[in-house]
């Protein structure tokens, strides 16, 4: 990433942070602050495979994320976040009504973090409740059966963003086709070309420079 899109990204991140802790006072939970790893639990040698830092996902693109889907009844849908941090994609997906909506997070500090903001959140707009934040590695991590909507907004290193596709690529292979990846970048989701490119599998049903949404061909 170039000097200057860097120092954009930091002005952007300024900009946002305003609006992401007054979403936070709104609904009574914690997603702002800024986190490394190393100081969330992590150990040193796997900092680099959660790219070192948690940043929350700003609001605004979740809610474009989302509003992309393609799926006509939500309730017969699982949401799970890879990479969930402190669960602000999973408060935001609970205004859809999901069976069920799970976490997948590796920094024991921010899971601890994410289960106090699932019991915390306060929205009018809320349908689902069933909210489940899991600690663990994603690459441990077998999602319920039935039709999945994966988020992630840029959590891993290219190794495992790439095996955690190759675990998707198997599910769809053995017959369970009803799958959506919503893939966010708060810069821009090229940066993670070479492994989408790959996914030969996957079709986009709706893109944008900072997201995009893949489907089974």
């Amino acid at each position: 990433m170039g000097r200057l899109t860097w120092w954009m990204f930091r002005a952007r991140l300024a900009m946002e942070d305003p609006k992401s802790r007054a979403w936070d006072a709104r609904h009574g939970v914690e997603t702002a602050a800024e986190t490394a790893l190393g100081d969330a639990g992590v150990a040193g040698d796997a900092v680099a495979r959660g790219n070192g830092v948690y940043r929350v996902t700003w609001g605004g693109l979740i809610g474009k994320a989302l509003g992309a889907l393609d799926i006509a009844d939500p309730g017969l849908w699982t949401f799970v976040d890879y990479g969930s941090g402190k669960g602000k994609a999973m408060l935001m997906a609970a205004d859809y009504p999901f069976a069920r909506i799970v976490g997948v997070e590796f920094a024991p500090q921010l899971h601890a973090v994410a289960v106090r903001n699932c019991a915390a959140y306060r929205s009018p707009d809320q349908a689902c409740r069933a909210l489940e934040p899991v600690l663990g590695d994603v690459l441990d991590y077998e999602p319920p059966a039935g039709p999945l909507v994966v988020f992630m907004c840029n959590p891993f290193d290219e190794a495992t963003l790439s095996a955690v596709f190759d675990r998707w690529r198997v599910r769809v292979a053995g017959g369970q086709t009803d799958l959506r990846v919503l893939y966010l970048n708060m810069r821009e989701v090229a940066e993670s070309r070479g492994v989408l490119d790959a996914q030969t599998w996957l079709k986009p049903v709706a893109r944008a420079r900072q997201f995009v949404v893949l489907a089974p061909v």
